[in-house]
């Protein structure tokens, strides 16, 4: 479930945060925003394990990856299936805490997350189909607060969509060469040489969204204070994925989305 390396919860935690105190009228109810996190959790760790359940194979072949547990063959595959199912009994009694269309959304979510390690084989930049994976949580929390297809939940779905589809590029970078051996799709194969320069794109219109969120939700200074800090950790990223540190370049991602929720936190609950 790699609960030793958090930074897959925060990437996804952070955006579901931020739609949650974005979208949510006060007062805040306290026992979604426990579901939100413990959602996170739960919903990564699961994505974790049916993706090395598919990938056992791939991972065994791979330096950074052959000691997870199914590649190194610690854990069996048995195992891994009723830890997936656990997982997902959690899920569901989460799940029965929620409106209809956040169920509904919940639901989507997961058969996303099941399909994502199949993407990899198919799709030649299977980062699109995570950046609408993971983008879904801002949909699921928006639904809670019956937010859902609003202009707000848009924005901050297409935001996170290019967001995520930007560090995933990172990661895929870390990779490049093992995955050309194994046949594994990526958008740093796809994009070649070209890759920041898609990343910086991507990247330029997460803040553009995030512009347009701010002035639509009417936000003040320190929002937009915030994008600005946002855009100089882009400007790191971009430097260290010039000197190789395509890892370092990724886990940033994580002062990214904790600058944003900490931005929107103090618009909404200090500067009023």
């Amino acid at each position: 479930m790699r609960l030793d390396k958090p930074i897959g919860i925060f990437l996804l935690l952070w955006p579901a945060l931020i739609a949650f105190f974005i979208t949510t009228p006060a007062p805040i109810n306290t026992s979604y925003l426990f579901i939100v996190i413990i959602g996170a959790i739960v919903t990564r760790s699961a994505g974790c394990v049916i993706n090395d359940i598919f990938d056992k194979d791939f991972d065994a072949q791979v330096e950074r990856t052959k000691s997870r547990p199914l590649a190194d063959q610690s854990l069996s595959v048995t195992d891994a299936w009723i830890t997936f199912f656990v997982l997902g009994v959690v899920a569901l009694l989460l799940l029965l805490l929620l409106p209809k269309a956040a169920i509904l959304s919940s639901i989507l979510l997961a058969v996303l997350i099941v399909l994502y390690p199949l993407s990899k084989r198919i799709i030649k930049i299977p980062q699109l189909f995570l950046g609408i994976t993971f983008g879904s949580s801002v949909i699921v929390v928006s639904a809670m607060h019956d937010a859902l297809f609003s202009e707000v939940m848009w924005l901050l779905f297409l935001a996170n969509f290019c967001w995520i589809i930007a560090y995933d590029s990172y990661y895929a970078m870390c990779d490049q060469d093992d995955d050309i051996l194994l046949g594994i799709n990526s958008s740093a194969l796809y994009w070649g040489n070209n890759t920041t320069k898609y990343i910086l794109l991507l990247q330029m219109n997460v803040l553009l969204l995030l512009g347009f969120l701010g002035g639509l939700t009417n936000m003040g200074y320190v929002w937009f204070v915030g994008l600005f800090f946002v855009f100089i950790c882009f400007i790191f990223q971009l430097y260290q994925a010039r000197q190789k540190n395509y890892l370092l370049a990724f886990k940033n991602n994580n002062y990214v989305g904790f600058i944003i929720l900490l931005a929107l936190l103090v618009e909404k609950y200090i500067m009023i």
